[in-house]
């Protein structure tokens, strides 16, 4: 390995988040490869107190720090040691994310490569039932003194890298160091084969947590890439901490196009509603179209704000787009205008106590006949059409079948198949939980496309039982 100087890092903190919390105590050791040639650590003044429990953990006290200087006074310094040289700790993100955040606030502006001391345990020394930093140097026979204090714990530390170094005959930490440690990023308590596995796809991925529920599912022109985006940058606030921290495995699945993974991971959120996804919530429309019977036996049509269990016929994003499709529908169906409702007007029944309002109406016959042919005309607007895309690889393709403005399956098909006949290849765990906004996204690829998009005649051979659940293995890996 070239000449890398190492700073090897401990700190104590009022708390957990570099958001809400601030640093007590800091060591740094600079280790050349061979030995510790310098080393630096100094109290902090927190402009936090310090909780009780942190005082029973760490010994350090309100008292203690009292004459201690504050972090911006020290900041340069604290610089000086760590500028140029590769940051090393063990649970590297927590001291890394304080340590930016404390220089930031300083007004000075620092990165640098890392390298976590667990998770190199993890490939030198595997297989041990426990990583922590007391039982690790327990376990390697590693004197650790003044424990849960920054300089004891740091020079156990740099006794632990000197012998991850030394035992490092495959080259890791150079490979690590030459990559921007991108493996570094990721949790401790993610696998590192979870980021070999990951490829440089589209497609979907889902972070689960310790108890083998899906906590979050997201959609990717690149996988690994944007997988990795959510352990990088500096954003120490309690909520992505948290987050983070539960996510202990991540699956995938390539899709072969962004346009399907975006339908795919719409259907799969609303399948799982996972507890951090909550974007598609922004996307649900706003309006739509219902259909009802007043007390003279009048059907209705009209336009109302969406609820969570109202089925319209047709849903709509703005109050402009109910508008002009009533309208069409009006003058479509030759409809009595009164007994139509757009949205943000007051309603208006024929008055049973004013007869003579209502003997200028069409009877309710007349009127209902007309509001079904109405209804019929907007069903025969609707289109029924596949999409065919790319598949994961040259023998396959994808599609995307759209039934009547919904979309209804996707799936992967032989790249020599011909769509001619649905049936033939059209299975139950290709079908989809549609929403609004997968409708809509459809509906836009179809225009944006055209030359993608084939028409289909709607026969009672394509229609298939309700989405099937099917088990997330058969997508995954």
């Amino acid at each position: 390995m070239e000449v890398t100087e190492f700073a090897i890092v401990d700190i104590e903190t009022t708390g957990g988040y570099a958001a809400a919390a601030d640093i007590t105590e800091i060591a740094i050791l600079i280790f050349n490869g061979e030995q510790v040639i310098d080393r630096y650590s100094s109290l902090v003044r927190p402009e936090h107190s310090i909780p009780p429990y942190i005082e029973a953990l760490t010994g350090i006290s309100n008292e203690m720090v009292a004459e201690a200087p504050l972090f911006k006074d020290i900041a340069g310094e604290v610089l000086s040691f760590l500028n140029g040289r590769v940051f090393v700790a063990h649970n590297v993100h927590f001291d890394y994310s304080f340590l930016q955040a404390a220089l930031q606030k300083s007004g000075l502006t620092w990165k640098a490569a890392k390298l976590c001391t667990v998770r190199l345990s993890k490939h030198i020394f595997p297989n041990l039932p426990s990583y922590s930093l007391g039982k690790l140097c327990g376990r390697l026979g590693i004197p650790i003194s003044n424990r849960h204090r920054a300089e004891g714990d740091a020079t156990a530390t740099a006794i632990l890298f000197q012998r991850i170094f030394s035992a490092d005959k495959e080259g890791l930490l150079k490979k690590l160091v030459k990559h921007h440690a991108k493996e570094q990023r990721l949790p401790t308590h993610i696998s590192a084969d979870v980021w070999d596995t990951l490829p440089h796809t589209a497609g979907i991925y889902q972070f689960w947590d310790r108890n083998g529920k899906i906590i979050y599912i997201g959609k990717a022109k690149n996988i690994r890439k944007r997988v990795l985006g959510h352990f990088t940058g500096n954003n120490p606030g309690q909520k992505r901490q948290q987050f983070i921290n539960e996510i202990t495995d991540i699956t995938y699945e390539e899709t072969g196009t962004e346009f399907a993974a975006l339908l795919r991971e719409c259907h799969l959120i609303k399948t799982h509603w996972p507890k951090h996804n909550r974007a598609l919530k922004k996307y649900e429309p706003q309006f739509g179209l219902v259909e009802y019977e007043d007390l003279l036996g009048y059907r209705r049509l009209s336009v109302v704000r969406m609820t969570k269990h109202l089925t319209p016929l047709i849903y709509f994003s703005t109050v402009a787009e109910s508008t002009q499709l009533l309208l069409q529908m009006i003058q479509a169906g030759q409809l009595e205008r009164s007994l139509c409702q757009f949205y943000g007007e007051p309603s208006r029944p024929p008055a049973s106590a004013s007869m003579e309002k209502a003997d200028n109406l069409p009877s309710p016959a007349v009127h209902n006949l007309l509001v079904r042919r109405a209804i019929d005309w907007l069903k025969e607007q609707k289109r029924s059409y596949m999409i065919v895309n790319p598949g994961r690889t040259p023998d396959e393709k994808c599609y995307v079948y759209v039934q009547e403005d919904q979309v209804y399956a996707m799936g992967f098909i032989a790249a020599h198949c011909q769509i001619s006949n649905l049936d033939e290849f059209l299975e139950p765990a290709h079908r989809l939980r549609s929403n609004y906004y997968m409708n809509q996204l459809a509906a836009s690829y179809a225009r944006e496309f055209p030359q993608r998009v084939f028409p289909v005649k709607i026969s009672a051979a394509v229609s298939l039982p309700p989405v099937a659940l099917d088990p997330l293995e058969n997508w995954i890996r």
